[in-house]
């Protein structure tokens, strides 16, 4: 058998999986629902304030460093306007159900952070990409204005906290990648979180595009892919014996 042959015949066999197809995204580039001041960002649950809407996280394609629609985050933090802790997980926030790991150990979280076209520069700006893991069991239940973070029944699996100073010149927005863990997800269902949340003592409204999730086998899948191919080639072997 040929080794182009041998992972067709592997897949027919049922041999060989795949991790990546459990994790998805919805509206990840924020192109949906998009427009000026979109309270409710499409596909996402954050915290939604009515006519001040600049105290949650909004969709907008005002203030879009890059010129499409984006996210801009609070620089209040959703659950102590006006009162910052140390915390990175603590601020205006936005999350989505993304799926089951599946026997994925890891995600691949990419994304675009940056600042808003009307920054004046000069402010320490700050974003956590987090993995918050839902048992299924506790009373949480996803929905606007209602945080997974803290959620009974919710556990952090882990999370990432990046920074960046702003420079008051437009278009400041650059591509971040995280890889978080996903080792003790078990079958439970998965909610991806961002929030900004106040790194310095001056405001800060950081801006977030483009996300997207690539989940990564665990080893045994590769066992399986290795184990699959070394069958496949085995068989090929015999059957030009027997010719």
């Amino acid at each position: 058998m040929k080794a182009h042959q041998i992972l067709p015949a592997a897949l027919a066999l049922g041999l060989v999986t795949s991790a990546s197809a459990a994790l998805t995204i919805t509206n990840g580039d924020f192109e949906t629902g998009g427009g000026s001041g979109i309270d409710n960002v499409t596909g996402w649950f954050d915290k939604l304030t009515g006519a001040n809407f600049w105290e949650g996280a909004w969709q907008t394609t005002n203030q879009s460093p890059n010129g499409t629609n984006v996210v801009v985050f609070s620089s209040f933090e959703a659950d102590d306007f006006g009162s910052p802790t140390s915390n990175t997980n603590d601020g205006s926030y936005l999350y989505q159900l993304i799926g089951t790991a599946d026997g994925a150990t890891s995600v691949q979280v990419a994304f675009d952070f940056g600042a808003p076209n009307d920054d004046p520069g000069s402010r320490d700006l700050g974003l956590t990409v987090g993995i918050y893991a839902y048992d299924g069991v506790g009373a949480f239940t996803a929905a606007d204005d209602i945080d997974v973070r803290g959620g009974a029944g919710v556990t952090l699996l882990d999370s990432q906290s990046f920074t960046l100073i702003s420079t008051g010149v437009d278009g400041l927005i650059s591509s971040y990648s995280s890889t978080l863990d996903l080792s003790s997800a078990g079958s439970q269902q998965l909610f991806l979180r961002f929030n900004g949340y106040l790194n310095g003592t001056s405001e800060s409204w950081p801006v977030l595009d483009n996300v997207s999730v690539t989940a990564i086998p665990e080893p045994s899948t590769y066992a399986a892919i290795l184990g699959a191919l070394t069958l496949a080639a085995a068989a090929g072997r015999r059957r030009r014996i027997r010719v």
